[in-house]
């Protein structure tokens, strides 16, 4: 698939509109040109931001360009201004080795990092994920994107979608992966304190697994 960047994000159905970038392909090539590639430092900081893959689907898709990379899943970057961009999993791997350089209202945002305020976002994000109705996709989708919110309603409505069993069972493991963001929280005590759903448990655990492999590769 592949989408012109800062075009509305279009692949699959979402909880909350987004913008694309990094969805490149043979048809339009490295958008913006190799010649100012990302810096060492720049790369680090964008990377660091990608920690956590969601929409994971089915299928694989190779990159166009050397066939020598696989991408499954997608980034969401919600900036404080309430703007959302989305990327494929293979974002990464353009700029590391295709010299593709993200458009600059993405990178001007990491450099100058905001708090996460609660804000429309975060409450559509809830309330999906809270709705039985909505498509399962999409609330995994925001379990993900919850996280991101270091705020004890992101919490809450993690906590409460733990009683749907339907849930749990499709998307246990990004709750829990969610829920410990906020393990350090007075009120995420509670998350040491009681048997949580095996695919839960295993979310939480996968997550200090890869807190530890992101810092390991943010300071290489």
């Amino acid at each position: 698939m592949e989408y012109l960047d800062l075009t509305p994000y279009e692949y699959l159905s979402s909880a909350l509109p987004a913008t694309a970038i990094g969805w490149l392909g043979t048809e339009h090539g490295v958008q913006g040109g190799t010649a100012n590639p990302l810096t060492a430092a720049e790369f680090r900081m964008l990377r660091a931001a990608s920690p956590r893959v969601g929409r994971v689907t089915m299928g694989w898709h190779a990159c166009e360009f050397c066939e020598n990379a696989e991408g499954n899943g997608e980034y969401r970057y919600y900036l404080p201004d309430g703007r959302i961009f989305a990327a494929p999993t293979l974002f990464l791997h353009y700029v590391e080795w295709h010299c593709y350089r993200p458009p600059a209202q993405l990178l001007d945002a990491l450099a100058d990092p905001a708090p996460l305020h609660w804000d429309w976002r975060a409450e559509r994000l809830s309330s999906v994920l809270l709705d039985k109705n909505a498509d399962i996709a999409v609330r995994a989708e925001a379990a993900v994107g919850l996280a991101c919110w270091d705020d004890r309603r992101a919490y809450a409505a993690l906590w409460k979608s733990m009683r749907d069993e339907d849930l749990l069972d499709c998307a246990g493991d990004e709750i829990g992966r969610s829920l410990a963001a906020f393990s350090g929280r007075a009120y995420g005590k509670e998350l040491a304190a009681v048997t949580l759903h095996s695919m839960v448990q295993y979310g939480i655990e996968k997550a200090a697994q890869d807190d530890y492999q992101i810092f390991l590769r943010t300071f290489s």
